[in-house]
């Protein structure tokens, strides 16, 4: 049923309730004065009269302004209650207070245009959208001074818009408590948006990468030269695969995800993660939340232990506590430092995470690393943590298809082909297989040797002199140790035997003899087998 009465005046302290019907205003006007209160179980559509509010409407259905919406004292107060999905269109009119309590959490209240409003906000149960996806220009527009109240578990989805005068320093709320910006020095904005989608309301960051299924958009008008603070909240069911204790912010920059590690806040009881120091320019492109702890499941076999089935692990009682490749051409500064885990460990060895941004192996310098560690080397091939049990796993930069890097100190490091990334935060490469290992072009051998057994491939032994190439000088640096004695944990022990020995120096005969460079019958002087690592020394 619709009502059309030409004029109505709802005087103070009158309360008029119309039941099971719409209110649909056509060329009347309609007034409610300060302190009187109409109420409608359905829909109230203002098409072309005039509604003058200076007390409250509540409506159960929707509220459609196409005409005039206005207020003599600036105390109007619509309040969209009952159940359903309902839309809220102030057709360009300013609202000074608006309330959002539906009967349950689910019930949406949708925007159906821009709501500027002015005084104050309280939310305070149901679904509250600007629907972004459908309408991405719609937003919730109020000055700073606007008072926005959330109860707990709510959160506007969409576009926040705040005008006015901003302070230095001072943090301002948008989408709900949690979704804080503070503006710092410089010549500031004179309005910020914030658009914030959650996975309830279709929020999926670009790409199918690891991530909190949560979105968020940043835009400003003027201002210059002034860093931002960000808070981006998030709830528990959208953290997917990731660890709430490791997610950072992460920024897509042409169309790659790049992690913001630093500096970073975390707040596991009320869900947001903090960044601080964003550039006007870092706030033009679209922001995610997403875990940078990646595990890498990584098969690697060296030449020189190998026994035919396994790999000897002789000198695991005087592998040294801090990882050894803190030197060139590694140059690694970690911090790993534990005692050996298990009589199983082989030796320490590196891994590495390089993505070129052309995808290139051949462009994947130590400039490209994004992450890297020192784990343990199994027995079986197995690269683990430092537990000496679970995959090794460390933080990355980049998301996307990448390249793995395995090095060991005194074998030549392997290259991967590309691999897909994936939502699950893991890389996976077996090097024992020789199709899994890159293969520069023109290369004169292949980037790892079959070993004893005729089935499974390893690492290149000799690299004595750590440089990614071995030939005649790894020889003589051998022999060099071979005339002083020398023993324990050195680079010249090219089988990890805890000797250096005759042994040291045919392993490193037979990878030099392996090469298709050089020339008959000086081979041995003159050939090379080269690392298919592009740059294996890291600047």
């Amino acid at each position: 049923m619709k009502m059309r009465i030409p004029i109505i005046i709802i005087s103070l302290l009158a309360c008029v309730n119309i039941a099971n019907a719409q209110l649909f205003n056509n060329g009347a006007t309609i007034t409610i004065q300060s302190g009187a209160y109409l109420m409608s179980t359905g829909d109230i559509r203002n098409v072309s009269g005039t509604i003058t509010n200076d007390g409250k409407i509540e409506v159960q259905g929707n509220f459609i302004n196409s005409g005039t919406y206005t207020s003599t004292l600036n105390e109007d107060s619509l309040i969209m209650t009952g159940t359903g999905p309902d839309t809220l269109t102030s057709g360009g009119a300013t609202l000074h207070y608006l309330t959002i309590n539906k009967t349950n959490p689910t019930d949406i209240v949708r925007l159906g245009g821009t709501l500027l409003l002015t005084t104050k906000l309280d939310y305070l149960s149901g679904s509250f959208t600007t629907d972004p996806i459908n309408n991405p220009l719609f937003s919730v527009t109020s000055p700073l001074t606007a008072v926005y109240n959330f109860a707990p578990l709510t959160e506007i989805s969409g576009s926040v818009k705040r005008t006015g005068t901003f302070v230095s320093g001072t943090p301002y709320v948008f989408n709900q408590p949690n979704m804080l910006v503070t503006l710092n020095g410089g010549s500031l904005p004179t309005d910020f948006t914030v658009t914030m989608i959650p996975q309830s309301a279709g929020g999926d960051p670009t790409q199918n990468e690891r991530e909190v299924k949560r979105k968020f958009l940043f835009a400003s008008t003027g201002g210059s030269a002034f860093t931002t603070d960000i808070r981006y909240p998030y709830v528990l069911g959208e953290l997917n695969t990731n660890v709430e204790a490791n997610i950072v912010p992460w920024q897509l920059l042409s169309g790659e995800w790049n992690g913001r590690l630093t500096p970073v806040t975390r707040d596991q009881v009320n869900h947001y993660v903090g960044l601080t120091g964003l550039t006007t320019t870092d706030l033009t492109v679209e922001w995610k939340l997403a875990d940078p702890k990646y595990t890498f499941n990584v098969t690697a076999l060296l030449r020189g232990p190998w026994n035919g089935t396994t790999m000897n692990t002789t000198i695991n009682g005087i592998i040294p506590t801090a990882q050894p490749y803190n030197t060139t051409p590694f140059n690694y500064a970690g911090p790993e430092n534990t005692a050996v885990p298990n009589a199983n460990v082989v030796d320490w060895v590196l891994i590495e995470h390089r993505k070129p941004s052309t995808g290139l192996p051949a462009d994947a310098t130590s400039a490209t690393i994004t992450g890297r560690k020192a784990g343990f080397l199994l027995n079986d091939g197995t690269v683990v943590d430092l537990d000496g049990v679970t995959p090794i796993a460390f933080n990355i930069t980049k998301q996307g298809p990448a390249f793995i890097v395995v090095r060991h100190r005194n074998h030549l490091g392997v290259l991967s082909n590309v691999i897909p990334s994936n939502a699950l935060g893991t890389f996976a490469n077996d090097y024992s297989v020789l199709s899994n290992s890159y293969k520069a072009t023109g290369a004169s051998s292949d980037p790892v040797v079959l070993l004893q057994g005729g089935v499974k491939y390893g690492l290149w032994a000799g690299d004595a002199n750590k440089n990614g190439a071995v030939n005649a000088a790894d020889i003589n640096s051998i022999k060099v140790s071979i005339a002083g004695s020398a023993s324990g944990y050195l680079f010249t022990d090219i089988n990890l035997s805890n000797s250096i020995n005759v042994t040291d120096v045919n392993l490193t005969k037979v990878t030099i003899s392996s090469s298709g460079t050089g020339s008959a019958p000086n081979r041995l002087n003159s050939a090379s087998v080269v690392t298919n690592i592009p740059d294996p020394i890291v600047k």
